[in-house]
């Protein structure tokens, strides 16, 4: 099997990003979730326009497999796949954005917008992993492929048996190290923490096999016993329509999001179409933070791009005078950063900061 080199300065490039792009390195998971989500919204795109296909949302999934004792991490989707020449100009150029063309050719119908631009995402998994293996059937292809890279170093491509469509992205973790415990990408709590987190409003079900124990009768053994859960909630409240929401429901996510534990004394659910395309909900606290007059006090609003979120506190989209408002802003039209985690321009900020 012949090994490939990377279509671009690798070393060097993949370095750096690992190194340097991302803050965080539990943020490879929101990224690989990322990409399947935007191949299932490929299917969905196919759909629309080809009138021998129909798109049955329940059939489509992202799933997790959390391996403790292989120490792998498997991703798998039920998305549209890739092709061999789609798996070379994916995975084997750096920064090449297979989401990024397709958005180009296909323009968003009916809310479903691909998230991915700069194709640097998929690599992240090599922050926590030595080894990526990916085994991929396309949607036009009887084919199956195994894409497999240590790094650097290059990449294998060969042939193998895959009958379902989709993706499949198995994670061979580091050694554990004094200062990072990747076992911890283990852990089905720390799973979950991570997709709550960041990717809670991905529209499929984000699903995981997860331990639980049944409680006992009296004189009895506690029984534990594994059951399929879905992680993420997939529809935000703020995507809902404005007369099916309560009081109640507000208050409801205000405390799901660990706002305060008081009750807000307002809330408003805004939705803008101009020339910066956004949804907000804020909130007016009944108390101010309990650091509120402390120089440790950070403002700021929880920022989403597509339902992803981005930053957890971005007080550019809040002055100062308003520092005590809670709350999240979604905005399909922000310009990101190659890590998705700032924003390029402060143009789209300061338009919502205004609007809010």
């Amino acid at each position: 099997m012949e090994k490939k080199q990377f279509k671009a300065e690798s070393k060097r490039l993949l370095e750096m990003m690992i190194n340097s792009i991302y803050t965080q390195k539990e943020i490879f998971l929101r990224e690989l979730i990322s990409n399947s989500s935007d191949a299932i919204d490929k299917i969905y795109y196919k759909a629309l326009t080809d009138e021998n296909m129909t798109f049955n949302q329940e059939d489509y999934y992202i799933e997790l497999q959390p391996n403790k004792e292989n120490r792998t991490l498997t991703i798998r989707d039920t998305g549209i796949g890739m092709t061999l020449e789609e798996l070379e100009n994916n995975l084997g150029t750096i920064a090449q954005s297979g989401s990024y063309a397709f958005k180009n050719e296909n323009e968003a119908k009916d809310g479903h917008n691909i998230i991915g631009q700069f194709g640097v995402g998929f690599y992240s998994a090599f922050m926590v992993a030595d080894v990526v293996t990916v085994t991929t059937k396309s949607l036009s292809s009887d084919m199956a492929y195994k894409w497999q890279s240590n790094g650097a170093d290059g990449y294998t491509i060969e042939e193998v048996e895959k009958q379902t469509v989709g993706t499949e992205i198995e994670l061979k973790l580091k050694e554990n190290s004094e200062d990072d415990n990747y076992d911890e990408y283990l852990e089905q709590y720390r799973l979950s923490a991570i997709i709550k987190k960041y990717s809670d409003f991905i529209r499929y079900p984000i699903k995981m096999e997860v331990l639980t124990t049944e409680p006992a009768e009296e004189g009895e053994e506690p029984v534990e016993m594994k059951e399929e859960k879905v992680l993420n909630s997939m529809v935000p409240i703020w995507r809902k329509n404005k007369s099916e929401l309560t009081d109640e429901d507000y208050e409801n996510f205000y405390n799901e999001k660990h706002f305060g534990f008081d009750k807000p004394l307002k809330h408003l659910h805004i939705s803008v179409d101009g020339a910066v395309r956004y949804q907000s909900i804020l909130y007016i606290p009944e108390n101010s933070p309990y650091d509120y007059y402390t120089k440790e006090f950070e403002k700021g609003l929880e920022l989403y791009s597509n339902g992803v979120l981005i930053m957890e506190k971005c007080g550019d989209l809040i002055p100062d005078y308003f520092s005590f408002v809670k709350g999240i802003v979604d905005s399909e039209d922000l310009s990101l950063n190659i890590s998705r985690e700032i924003l390029q321009h402060d143009r789209q900020l300061k338009v919502i900061a205004k609007n809010n």
